[in-house]
């Protein structure tokens, strides 16, 4: 087998082939769905809300369902089929009813599909090349070539640039499941769908993996008034060209790419919930210094601060998930995970955010939404210190100093 086609080189072209549709996504969908088809702020954050809130429900069927197939790769076809069949159709949609159903249905496959590439690129780059933190560095730099090139592309044709990246990410994401290398699912996959189901929700006994989703569910939760209403500031507040929103973006992607590829290693030293302790502490200052609606030049500090509130608690939940269930379990406890913390968390300060933006933005204050996201996380830093007290010895990594 060459390098080119060994597991781990599949799961990064999975992983960056998906990551560059979710650097649209994120932060451009707003924008779409306000230019393209006239949605409100409020309506905004309750597509992306009820998008969330139906991930707790489809989360968990998902999970019991992919557990119950033979191969790993199904959710994988399922999701990108959706997603296709979905974009393809919004082409001939524009009454607002239709248009939101479909929204919400790209969101449910969207965020499902998070999860399944996560746990693939988790499995397969652990022993071979390239490793995890070079793999997940990658995935995020395609984060950053999504977000650059859409919002160019926004300049030079308009909002349903947006569209058109979407849907074609979505089309090349099947190619992209098909070459995976199959993978059996290990565990009774004979045993009932409601069997399969409970198992799945019953994680949550385990109260240090309670603890561990909802307080990195509320850090991660923290972004949604970025995500709902960020790029909207810059554009609509400060007057910054879609270009420039971009490239800030990227600026935050840029420094998640570099702690994950040259810090990821390091910091194997550190206990997963010190990590998490960190994207919490960072979340506290982002986003009040956020609020006061700062200049361009602290936006790039600010935005530098992402490789703590995301990376860090990402990187300190993903480890401490395969800490706990290993390769067979991790996939449906990410799912879980997503589903029963990081989703509802999301939904409402994605539903709270819009309600505020809506409310905020013909006053000029828009930027003192984040004030809230403060509050979510001074609530998610007093989960992560309860669970920094509950932490395990790290044994230092091979070749460290004594």
């Amino acid at each position: 087998m060459t390098n080119f086609t060994r597991p781990g080189v599949r799961a990064t072209w999975l992983a960056c082939l998906f990551f560059a549709g979710f650097g649209c996504l994120v932060p451009f969908l707003p924008m779409w769905l306000e230019k393209a088809h006239g949605f409100s702020g409020s309506q905004i954050g309750l597509v992306l809300a009820i998008g969330g809130f139906s991930r707790i429900i489809a989360g968990p069927l998902t999970a019991a369902w992919a557990d119950g197939r033979s191969d790993r790769r199904a959710p994988m076809f399922l999701f990108a089929i959706l997603m296709t069949i979905g974009f393809g159709s919004l082409w001939f949609v524009t009454g607002f009813t239709m248009v939101f159903v479909i929204i919400l249905m790209l969101d449910v496959a969207f965020w499902g599909l998070l999860p399944v590439v996560e746990a693939a690129l988790l499995r397969l780059t652990r022993y071979g090349w390239p490793r995890y933190g070079l793999a997940r560095g990658l995935a995020s730099a395609a984060f950053v070539l999504g977000s650059s090139m859409v919002g160019m592309l926004i300049d030079h044709y308009g909002a349903w640039a947006i569209w058109g990246w979407l849907f074609g990410v979505s089309a090349l994401l099947i190619v992209a499941a098909w070459w995976m290398v199959p993978e059996p699912v290990a565990g009774d996959r004979e045993a009932p769908f409601g069997a399969r189901l409970a198992a799945g929700v019953g994680m949550l006994k385990d109260r240090k993996f309670a603890l561990l989703i909802f307080a990195a569910g509320l850090i991660q939760a923290t972004h949604s008034y970025f995500y709902v209403a960020g790029t909207l500031i810059w554009t609509n507040s400060q007057q910054l060209s879609s270009t420039l929103s971009g490239n800030l973006w990227s600026i935050g992607v840029v420094a998640e790419v570099g702690f994950l590829i040259f810090l990821a290693r390091w910091t194997e030293r550190f206990a997963p919930e010190t990590l998490i302790l960190v994207g919490a502490i960072s979340a506290v200052i982002r986003w009040t210094v956020m609020a006061a609606l700062p200049p361009v030049w602290a936006l790039y500090f600010l935005q530098i601060m992402h490789a703590g509130t995301f990376a860090a608690t990402f990187l300190g939940a993903m480890r401490m998930i395969q800490g706990l269930h290993g390769d067979e379990r991790t996939p449906t406890a990410q799912m879980i995970y997503m589903a029963l913390a990081s989703a509802p968390a999301q939904a409402v300060t994605t539903l709270m955010s819009g309600e505020l933006y809506e409310y905020l933005a013909p006053t000029g204050r828009a930027a003192l939404g984040y004030l809230a996201m403060t509050g979510v996380a001074v609530v998610g830093l007093v989960l992560a210190v309860m669970l920094w007290l509950r932490r395990d010895p790290v044994a230092a990594p091979v070749g460290a100093a004594a």
